[in-house]
């Protein structure tokens, strides 16, 4: 048992620390108040996930990077993270897009649950001046949760998230698996930090998908799951599920 444990380990892959590399410069960016909230940032951003996905989120973003990191944490500490039931999950991803409509409506009151982000990005930068006591609890609280859970705020939550994930609906790049080389061991599955059912896709076109490649660093199978153009000869049509392993 500890042998087949080893063999579904994450590896560490060079996407990985490209990604980290990206993380830590975009940090330092936000802290430093390079970026800030440029609005040809943010048109580059949301062209970018019509193309290829929500890598603002996976790739980017300093609160999603340090919310992985607590989960990292909570690996150490734990052994594993907690997984919400996908009948549940399939509910709460709702979330942030009800906060999303919500905030495009005005109703700030109940835009409060999304507020962690700016919180975080206040902190940052110092500018907290207009940071209230309910939004540094709703911070901590979920941060703490992070440990626990993977990306707790990133799945039901951010509103920028729901932003992206709607624009990458239509990507042309994506995850894609081979389901004659896959051997269903849902490794994928796993190590998806927003618990993206990848072991019953063929192209993930999913809003939830961030492109953190972690499913691809842990399929033991080579060439299982790759990213790249997703109108290929033998992944044309999204499924969803795979009929032969009913």
């Amino acid at each position: 048992m500890r042998q087949k444990k080893r063999f579904y380990q994450t590896k560490f892959t060079w996407y990985q620390g490209l990604r980290i590399i990206f993380q830590l410069l975009y940090l330092a960016a936000t802290i430093f108040s390079i970026l800030g909230k440029n609005f040809t940032v943010a048109i580059a951003l949301m062209g970018i996930a019509l193309v290829s996905g929500a890598w603002f989120c996976g790739w980017l973003c300093p609160f999603g990077l340090v919310q992985e990191w607590l989960g990292k944490i909570g690996n150490r500490l734990f052994g594993k993270k907690l997984k919400v039931p996908q009948k549940i999950e399939r509910s709460l991803v709702f979330l942030r897009y009800i906060l999303l409509i919500v905030g495009m409506a005005g109703l700030l009151f109940l835009g409060i649950l999304s507020s962690p982000y700016a919180t975080f990005l206040g902190a940052l930068t110092g500018m907290t001046t207009y940071i209230t006591v309910t939004a540094w609890i709703l911070l901590a609280l979920f941060l703490l949760a992070s440990i626990f859970i993977d990306r707790p705020f990133c799945r039901y939550f951010c509103t920028e998230g729901a932003r992206y994930g709607l624009l990458s609906l239509g990507r042309l790049f994506t995850i894609k698996r081979d389901s004659a080389n896959c051997i269903s061991c849902g490794a994928c599955d796993r190590a998806c930090p927003m618990q993206v059912k990848i072991s019953t896709k063929k192209q993930v076109r999913n809003a939830q998908c961030i492109n953190c490649m972690e499913c691809i660093a842990s399929c033991p199978k080579p060439n299982t799951l790759t990213y790249g153009f997703a109108f290929t000869k033998d992944h044309t049509k999204n499924t969803g599920e795979d009929h032969e392993k009913k």
